[in-house]
């Protein structure tokens, strides 16, 4: 089971590696920029803090054309996406996006929820259970699937079911970020949220990474309210903030 200075070890270690800096960075105020072609191709700038240090994906073009670029490495200030955009609107329109809040779970800190007892609950095989996958799919829109970021054709790696009757009421899945962080996908048959269903199937999944001694990670947009509320209310840490600048590229701008 993954706890404290592990849990940030663990978690800080993938954003380190991601970003070529040193993992203790992350503890200390600062900025870095971490140069990106295709970003910049399409006029997305992304503002992660991480801990206290600040990383900035941004095309290279458009950071030497703002002076950005000199803030590269410095250990003086953590930059904020409000202060980026600041630094491009006189050059580019720039539009806030939606901002995207990266948790993790202290296994220490976890609050298990065991919901409703009239449903009951086991792991989800994808070719033994495929028929019923495909079926809570179906019930299902696709921004649904897509928030969830479940994928018909490629199943998670563990999954867990909460059951009605032999219906697929509730699914809790993850996807590997390296080999030990879990990436969790959730989603719930239209006709039965709002019941607590996600607390309880996100529940068993995490149950099994911290018997596996896997990190488990839930994302979530930060104005989805009822999606942060899961992660809150099981005991999840917000240690990461991704922000996302939307401006003209470089190439229409010409």
């Amino acid at each position: 089971m993954i706890t404290g200075a592990g849990l940030s070890e663990v978690a800080y270690g993938y954003w380190a590696e991601r970003f070529g800096v040193a993992p203790e960075s992350f503890h200390c105020a600062g900025t870095v920029i971490a140069r990106d072609k295709v970003l910049g191709e399409a006029g997305l700038v992304y503002v992660y803090g991480i801990g206290q240090r600040s990383v900035v994906r941004i095309g290279a073009e458009l950071a030497d054309g703002i002076g950005l670029l000199r803030l590269d490495g410095d250990a003086s200030a953590t930059l904020s996406a409000d202060e980026l955009k600041a630094m491009i609107e006189p050059f580019y329109p720039v539009v806030t996006g939606r901002s995207l809040m990266i948790c993790y779970l202290d296994g220490e800190q976890f609050r298990p929820f065991h919901g409703p007892g009239n449903l009951s609950a086991r792991r989800v095989h994808p070719q033994w259970d495929n028929e019923l996958l495909l079926d809570l799919y179906d019930a299902c829109t696709e921004a649904d699937l897509d928030e969830a970021e479940v994928y018909v054709d490629e199943p998670d790696s563990v999954i867990f079911g909460l059951f009605d009757e032999g219906l697929l009421a509730a699914y809790a899945g993850h996807r590997y970020w390296g080999e030990t962080i879990a990436d969790i996908g959730v989603l719930i048959r239209p006709e039965y949220r709002s019941r607590g269903l996600g607390k309880a199937v996100v529940t068993l999944l995490c149950e099994w990474c911290l018997d596996n001694d896997v990190l488990p990670m839930y994302r979530a947009p930060a104005d989805h309210l009822h999606s942060r509320g899961i992660a809150r209310a099981l005991g999840f840490q917000e240690m990461v903030v991704v922000k996302t600048l939307e401006l003209e590229t470089l190439a229409s701008a010409g």
